[in-house]
């Protein structure tokens, strides 16, 4: 007997071993969790069908501000910051443009958020492709604002996919030698010359001059070295590119019909698309053609 009790002990202590190791495997796996940094900021208004947006290189969910005032009417919309960008807390490591893919998809798979309409301005423009062309199921339509599946194919038409790290390393080299003030100047000029609404080019550039520098290079450069052309075939929901045209009389050759067929080679391959040239804007179409973008956006939403 007392052979049975000393057993029973030693099975009773190796058990309360075992759930006290499971307890502090649990404490470390929730902190470490607890110390990953998401891949974006999401603010969630109104209600109805879900209209998820998501900004461009740089730039706060803030910039869809105006956007969702109007459709926050009739839709549930799903404002994005991305991790990096405009203050927010940056990823710890590249490729940044995947992650924040990878787990928008999770987003809208783990929401069970379904007949979605995905908007997407710039680099987020491009990322909404990457995500239709991947995600089974869930969306209705996509609409991209001045984006384009292959950025360096436009400079260069011999232009092969691939991040060239060199150039995104040389790039973040320029950032850091700036200081937040001269990083304001900096993206104040680049805000002068992608937006004609002078009210709104402090607010763009205190979002690049507060942006992660590092997610700054590598993220414009992932987008410039990755060729998604082929990859757009895929997507089987309708597509509504808005392809953001100024005229400039230092560009003669720079066309209206010049700016279509550009666009129109780069989604050759996405047969559902719909490319709509903008009277005279600049990048920020959301800025410059605010009602004509709201009109254009609700004519395609509303269309069978």
């Amino acid at each position: 007997m007392a052979l049975l009790s000393y057993q029973k002990q030693q099975i009773m202590k190796r058990k309360q071993f075992y759930q006290l190791l499971l307890v502090i495997i649990l404490f470390c796996v929730t902190h470490a969790q607890g110390g990953v940094v998401p891949a974006f900021k999401v603010t969630v208004t109104g209600k109805g069908q879900p209209m998820l947006f998501i900004p461009g290189h740089t730039c706060s969910g803030e910039v869809w501000k105006e956007t969702v005032a109007r459709f926050a009417k009739k839709y549930e919309c799903h404002v994005f910051t991305l991790a990096g960008y405009a203050g927010t807390a940056p990823l710890t490591e590249p490729p940044f443009l995947n992650t924040f893919k990878k787990q928008i998809i999770n987003y809208i798979v783990n929401k069970k958020l379904n007949n979605v309409i995905l908007v997407g301005h710039s680099i987020g423009g491009f990322l909404s492709l990457g995500i239709a062309s991947e995600i089974k199921g869930h969306l209705q339509k996509v609409i991209v604002v001045d984006g384009m599946p292959f950025y360096a194919g436009v400079m260069d038409p011999a232009a092969k996919s691939g991040f060239n790290e060199e150039q995104a390393k040389a790039m973040l080299a320029g950032f850091e030698k700036m200081d937040k003030a001269q990083l304001k100047i900096n993206q104040l000029v680049v805000a002068r010359s992608m937006c004609s609404d002078s009210t709104k080019w402090d607010a763009i550039a205190e979002w690049g001059a507060t942006s992660d520098r590092k997610t700054m290079a590598y993220a414009v450069m992932e987008m410039m070295g990755n060729d998604i052309r082929q990859q757009i075939a895929a997507i089987k929901v309708p597509v509504l590119v808005i392809d953001a045209y100024a005229p400039s009389p230092l560009y003669p050759t720079y066309t209206r019909e010049y700016s279509l067929n550009m666009y129109k080679q780069q989604y050759e391959q996405c047969k559902t698309c719909e490319i709509k040239v903008t009277p005279p804007s600049k990048h920020f179409v959301m800025y410059d053609l605010p009602e004509w973008f709201y009109e254009v956006i609700e004519h395609f939403i509303a269309a069978v």
